[in-house]
């Protein structure tokens, strides 16, 4: 029997959590190519110029068709950006799924033609699939703020973002659906007094004495309740801590995985 043959394999921790990155950078651009000044835009008369025009809408465009058709085209922006920070965010766990599965083979003797488990990335929930990563990191899941995400994201694709019951609710009567997920707040503390930060920059007039202030940030659970019926409505700021939230989710995950390969002998401490 032959001696085995040593088999080297490079796993890239900045590509991997690259994925989650260029997805956060494609929301923000494209959010703000969408939406800027956007209540200044009329949109002239809805045709599309080409060797020909082509009109699908009545001759003269009224006020309210032009409003209705922004708030339709807002939810329709902000369902495709949550869509986007999904779908990349699923092709970052197929990643580090590999990156476990490379892992458990390390200075084992396997077949020439051993082949990895293709399973996993033929799952489409990510929160069932965060929800296996977590388990083999010892690592916190967020499964309930992702699969809110996910009916968000859902709602908005496939339905303009009027909520369905009970296809798109998490309450127990399924009938609410809460979206949830982590936001950054920050505190101020001097002279033995705290405030949070609702802006930025902090106005620090409000706290007594002079001199430096202590900063603290941390993570708070955020959330949003539409009923049955209602439409999805998110906001602007609250697009920018989803796209943070997805953030932290994959630095949890990359620090989870750095410690894993450190415990199995892979990389050094």
């Amino acid at each position: 029997m032959p001696d085995p043959v040593p088999a080297n394999v490079t796993i890239n921790f900045s590509e991997m959590s690259g994925v989650v990155d260029l997805a956060i950078r494609r929301v923000s651009a494209f959010y703000r190519f969408g939406l800027d000044e956007l209540d200044l835009r009329d949109g002239g008369d809805f045709q599309i110029a080409s060797k020909m025009v082509y009109s699908f809408w009545p001759q003269q465009i009224t006020d309210e068709h032009r409003e209705e058709a922004k708030r339709e085209y807002k939810a329709w922006l902000v369902g495709n950006c949550l869509r986007e920070l999904d779908q990349f965010y699923k092709l970052f766990q197929d990643k580090v799924w590999r990156a476990l599965e490379l892992s458990q083979l390390h200075e084992e003797t396997v077949k020439v033609n051993h082949a990895l488990d293709g399973s996993f990335a033929k799952k489409t929930n990510v929160a069932a699939k965060q929800e296996m990563i977590a388990q083999k990191l010892s690592i916190e899941s967020f499964v309930e703020e992702l699969n809110s995400l996910s009916l968000a994201r859902n709602c908005l694709t496939h339905n303009a973002g009027l909520v369905r019951a009970p296809n798109d609710c998490n309450d127990e009567n399924r009938t609410v659906l809460t979206v949830k997920w982590l936001g950054f707040d920050v505190s101020v503390t001097r002279g033995g007094a705290t405030i949070k930060a609702e802006t930025m920059p902090i106005d620090l007039r409000a706290l007594p004495g002079e001199g430096e202030a202590e900063f603290v940030i941390h993570y708070s659970p955020r959330q949003l309740s539409f009923d049955a019926q209602q439409k999805i409505s998110i906001p602007k700021d609250v697009v920018a801590e989803l796209c943070m939230f997805y953030k932290v989710l994959c630095d949890k995950v990359m620090v989870g995985l750095r410690d894993e390969f450190i415990k199995k002998g892979i990389i050094r401490p």
